[in-house]
Order: C-alpha cells, then structure tokens, then sequence
C-alpha cells in the first residue's frame, strides 16, 4: 500500500512539473538556436536600454541581452521556467511569472516577442497603446500584420538548418519595427 502512495505522489509530482514547463497558452516552449540569438541581438543597440521578453522561457535571449548592457526583463506564464531562469540570472536580469497581457510594458525601449500568430496578434493594440515613441519590437517567425517592418533580418546557418513552422514561416526570421 504504501509503495502504490509513493509511486501515485510520484507520478502526480511529474505530471504538475510537466504541466508547469508547458504552461503558456499563445506560445509552446520552443527556444529558439542560442547562436541565433547573439547574431540578432548584436546587431540592435542595447546598452542602458529596458529590454523586454514577452514569453521567456529559459531566460536565455533576456540573459543576452543583459550581457550587451541592458537591464532586462523576462515575462513567462510557467512558475518552473521563472524559477529556472532566475537560477541562471546574472547581474541586470528580472523575470516576472505572470500573463504578458497584464503587464506594465511602458518603460520598455526593446521588446522581443516569439509568440503564435494568435498571441501576436493579441499583442498588436497593447504595444501600440502602451510603448513609447521609438521602442523597437522584434518579432520572431510570426509576424504583425497591420505594422510595417523597419528591418527583415534572416539568421541562417550551416551547421544547423533553420526549422520550418509552417508555410513561409522559419525559425531565425526576425522582423523589428519602430512605435
């Protein structure tokens, strides 16, 4: 009998770790190629600027950013990848659990958003609304549809091919956009 307790807490346990991990409904976990990742960043001036993540995951394009001078802010909906990401934070790095929806985003000069098509759509008005006057917005493979893009940037490589997510839609094409 007891031996089925533990083996059923156990598997209980498992279950509420993996449903934390995947939490996020506009967005699965998919981290994007780390490598990916500096190219972009590099190329944006980031130094004394707030940047935002919106959907943090691991906190790994957040902790870049931090490197290159920003004070940088993750928001992520699984209460597991915010514990994980403060576990790696370094100097100038804030994750926050909460819905990217709810969230203050008017002191923010970049923000880097990979969401569904959906979530990103969502997120059109509330950016408009709330940004100020020259932040710039960075989407991943999922695109605004009413905004104009400013830059198209294309991150290939040829050790690791960039993954399809769908028609005309690959992982490492970022498009930046000015409020």
């Amino acid at each position: 009998m007891d031996a089925v307790l533990i083996i059923s807490g156990g598997i209980l346990l498992g279950c509420l770790v993996g449903l934390s991990w995947f939490a996020g409904s506009d967005a699965p976990y998919v981290p994007t190629k780390f490598a990916r990742i500096k190219k972009l960043l590099k190329t944006i001036p980031l130094k004394d600027k707030n940047f935002y993540e919106l959907g943090s995951g691991d906190g790994r394009v957040v902790i870049e950013a931090a490197k290159l001078g920003a004070k940088a802010y993750g928001i992520e909906q699984s209460y597991l990848r915010v514990l994980y990401s403060k576990f790696k934070s370094i100097k100038n790095t804030y994750f926050i659990h909460g819905n990217i929806f709810n969230q203050d985003l008017s002191n923010a000069d970049v923000v880097f958003i990979f969401l569904l098509p959906k979530g990103v759509l969502r997120l059109e008005t509330k950016l408009k609304k709330e940004l100020k006057k020259g932040a710039v917005v960075i989407t991943q493979t999922f695109h605004f549809k009413n905004w104009k893009p400013y830059k198209k940037i294309l991150i290939t490589d040829k050790n690791e091919p960039n993954t399809s997510l769908g028609p005309d839609k690959i992982e490492g094409d970022f498009w930046l956009y000015k409020v």
